[in-house]
C-alpha cells in the first residue's frame, strides 16, 4: 500500500538495536503524556477494525498515549512474568498485566549474541537473522562463547546453531510475536515514522500494514507466493524519552504477522470451515470464562477519527482455546452476525499469559444490504512461544548432527551422541569454572533415551548425565540451557571480559 508505509519501506528489517552488541541501551527520560480524545459515539455498522491502517498523512495522533518504557534489572523481569504466568484464572493474568505494567519493562545490560559471534567470528550458527531473539544476559553470553571456542577446538566440522535466547529488552516470547527496539540512528530512519503512524486501535497504539510475501524475501519458505497478502500489526511496547514531537531515546515495538488463507477451492468445504468456526464461536461465549467485555477505543480510517468497538475475550481451559469477539455492539452469552467485525481463535496454553498460538482470524465480507457474503481468513505466523526466556538466561540450541542440519527437528539416527555429549560436558564445565553454573540442560526424553543406550557406563553415571541434563517435554528439536541466576556482579564481570576490559571495582572511574 502506498500512504505513510512508503516512509519506512523496509521497516521490518532494521537491525534491532544498531551500534556496539556490548553496548545496549539504557536511556531514562520523562515519557509522553497525552490528553486522550473523547470517545466517539458508537458506530451503527461493523467497523473496519482489522483494516484499521495508519491515517492518511503521516501527523501523530495528539490523543495516543505511549507508554513509557521502564527499565529494570533482569531477574526482576522474568519473575514479574513467572509470577502471572502462574495465576491460574486468565482474567486475572489480563488484570495483574495492566496493573504490572509488564509490557513496559525492558530489561538493563542485555547483549546481542549474535553480534558478539560475528565480532569474534565465532563459528557457532544461528538459526536465522530475522526474529532478533539473540539477547543475553552477559553471563550467559560468555558461557556460550567460551564453551563453543573450546568445542570448535575439539570438533572442527561440527555446527552448532543457537535458536531462540531472549527478545531485546527480554520480557515474555509470546506465539506469533517478533519485539524490537529502536535506538540511536534508527530511532529517527524507523521509528519516528512508525510513531507517527500509530493510532489507538482496540486500545493499544499500532500500526497495521498491508502488504504481499514479496516484502519477506529472507522468509519466502513461509509463504505459498510472493503475492500472498500479509498483515503486519506492530504495537508500540513503549517509548524512553519525550516521544512524538521529538525523537525518543530508545522505541521498542512487538510485531506480529498474518497471511492471508485461500478459501477452499470447493463450496462444501467452505461451508463445513464456516460451520466449524461458527460451532466454536458459540461454545465458547456461552461456556468460556470471561476475561474481558468492555468497550474499547479503535480508529476508523473510513471517517478518520475514532470510534467505539465491543471486545469480549473468553477462554476454555479444558479444552485449551480462547475467543476474542470484535463487533460495534455489546453481546452477551450468543453472537450477533450481524454486528461482528471480527473473530479472532487460538489455542489458550497455561503459564503463558497473552500468548495466542495459531489464531485465526475471521472477518465477514458484506454485500450493500451487510448480509455476509463470504470471510476473509487470516493466520499468524508462527513464532514459538516460551515460559522461559524472559530474563536472559535461557538459550536453546540445536544438537549436534552428523549432517549438520541446526534447529531442524533432529533424526536420531543422525544425532552425534558423542558430540553432543561433549558438548554438554564442555558447557556445564565452562560455566561452572567462570562462577555461573548452569541450572540445567533440557531434553526431551527420547533424545535421553536415545543418547542414554550410546553413552559408557561412567558417562551415564556422570553428574553431568545424572544432575545436569533433565527431560523436559519439547525439547526433541533441540537442548534448552539454563543459567543459575547470575547477580548483578556476575553479569559486570562477564561484560567486562567480553569487552577485554580489566573489571573496575565499585567506585573505581
Amino acid at each position: 500500500m502506498a500512504g505513510p508505509f512508503a516512509i519506512a519501506s523496509g521497516l521490518f528489517f532494521v537491525a534491532f538495536a544498531v551500534g556496539d552488541p556490548l553496548a545496549p541501551a539504557h536511556v531514562e527520560g520523562a515519557p509522553l503524556h497525552t490528553a486522550p480524545a473523547a470517545i466517539a459515539p458508537d458506530a451503527a455498522r461493523a467497523l473496519a477494525v482489522g483494516h484499521a491502517l495508519v491515517a492518511r498523512g503521516a501527523h501523530a495522533d495528539p490523543g495516543l498515549v505511549l507508554p513509557p518504557l521502564r527499565w529494570v534489572d533482569p531477574a526482576l523481569a522474568e519473575t514479574v512474568w513467572a509470577s502471572i504466568g502462574l495465576l491460574d484464572a486468565p482474567a486475572d493474568q489480563v488484570k495483574a498485566i495492566a496493573q504490572s505494567g509488564v509490557r513496559g519493562l525492558a530489561c538493563r545490560d542485555l547483549v546481542d549474541v549474535r553480534g558478539l559471534a560475528e565480532a569474534l567470528a565465532s563459528p557457532i550458527g544461528f538459526r536465522d537473522d530475522t526474529r532478533g531473539r539473540s539477547w543475553a544476559r552477559p553471563a550467559l553470553a560468555r558461557v556460550l562463547l567460551r564453551a563453543q571456542a573450546r568445542f570448535a577446538g575439539e570438533y572442527p566440522s561440527a555446527r552448532l546453531t543457537v535458536g531462540d535466547i531472549a527478545q531485546p529488552g527480554c520480557g515474555q516470547l509470546a506465539y506469533g510475536t517478533l519485539v524490537r527496539q529502536f535506538a540511536g540512528a534508527s530511532v529517527a530512519m524507523v521509528a519516528q515514522p512508525l510513531l507517527r503512524a500509530a493510532r489507538r486501535v482496540l486500545g493499544e497504539p499500532m500500526v497495521l500494514q498491508e502488504t504481499t510475501a514479496a516484502e519477506f524475501p529472507d522468509e519466502k519458505d513461509r509463504f505459498d507466493h510472493t503475492d500472498q497478502r500479509v498483515l503486519v500489526e506492530t504495537r508500540v511496547l513503549g517509548v524512553a524519552g519525550n516521544g512524538v514531537g521529538a525523537a525518543p531515546d530508545l522505541v521498542r515495538t512487538a510485531t506480529r504477522r498474518f497471511v492471508q488463507l485461500p478459501p477452499p477451492k470447493k463450496a462444501r468445504a467452505a461451508q463445513r470451515q464456516v460451520a466449524k468456526m461458527r460451532a466454536a464461536v458459540e461454545r465458547l461465549l456461552a461456556s468460556g470464562e470471561l476475561v474481558r467485555h468492555q468497550a474499547v477505543r479503535t480508529w476508523d480510517p473510513d471517517r478518520g477519527e475514532e470510534v467505539v468497538a465491543w471486545l469480549q475475550h473468553r477462554v476454555d481451559k479444558r479444552k485449551g482455546l480462547q475467543l476474542h469477539w470484535i463487533g460495534s455492539r455489546a453481546i452477551a452469552g450468543a453472537p450477533h452476525w450481524e454486528s461482528l467485525v471480527e473473530v479472532r481463535l487460538s489455542s489458550w496454553k497455561p503459564g503463558k499469559p497473552e500468548s495466542f498460538a495459531g489464531e485465526l482470524r475471521w472477518r465477514p465480507q458484506r454485500d450493500e444490504a451487510g448480509t455476509v457474503a463470504g470471510w476473509d481468513r487470516w493466520k499468524m505466523l508462527h513464532e514459538a512461544g516460551h515460559m522461559s526466556h524472559a530474563g536472559g538466561r535461557d538459550a536453546d540450541l540445536g544438537f549436534v548432527t552428523v549432517d549438520n542440519r541446526g534447529m531442524s527437528h533432529v533424526r536420531l539416527k543422525k544425532l552425534d551422541v558423542a558430540a553432543t555429549y561433549r558438548w554438554m560436558e564442555l558447557l556445564a564445565e565452562t560455566a561452572q569454572q567462570l562462577g555461573t553454573p548452569l541450572e540445567g540442560i533440557f531434553v526431551g526424553k527420547h533424545v535421553r533415551h536415545h543418547m542414554n543406550r550410546r553413552l559408557s557406563r561412567d558417562h551415564r553415571q556422570a553428574d553431568l548425565w545424572q544432575n545436569v541434563v533433565k527431560v523436559v517435554p519439547g525439547h526433541d528439536a533441540h537442548h534448552h540451557v539454563r543459567l543459575a541466576m547470575p547477580t548483578a556482579h556476575d553479569d559486570a564481570v562477564a561484560l567486562a571480559e567480553l569487552k577485554g576490559e580489566p573489571v573496575r571495582s565499585a567506585g573505581t572511574r
